[in-house]
């Protein structure tokens, strides 16, 4: 016989609830097992993780676009001649 099923289901009101997710692959009936960081189907064995998903990265924050570099120096203009 199987494990209690009472802990799968609450009462509310004059409803119940389910207390664990559904398999996704197996459909509604088959809950995943709750473990500390993961839940997982003992089914077909799907699982996925409880933690969060990690920060963004910031983004650098920019000053703008970089100044164009200078000029070169202009060349000396040649002398005249009479």
């Amino acid at each position: 016989m199987a494990k209690a099923r009472i802990g799968l289901y609450e009462a509310k009101g004059e409803t119940l609830g389910r207390t664990h997710k559904s398999c996704p692959k197996c459909g509604p009936g088959i809950f995943l097992a709750e473990h500390a960081n993961r839940r997982s189907c003992g089914r077909c064995g799907y699982s996925e993780s409880k933690a969060p998903p990690p920060p963004k990265a910031e983004k650098p924050k920019g000053r703008g676009p970089k100044p164009a570099a200078p000029a070169p120096p202009a060349a000396p203009a040649a002398p005249a001649s009479s």
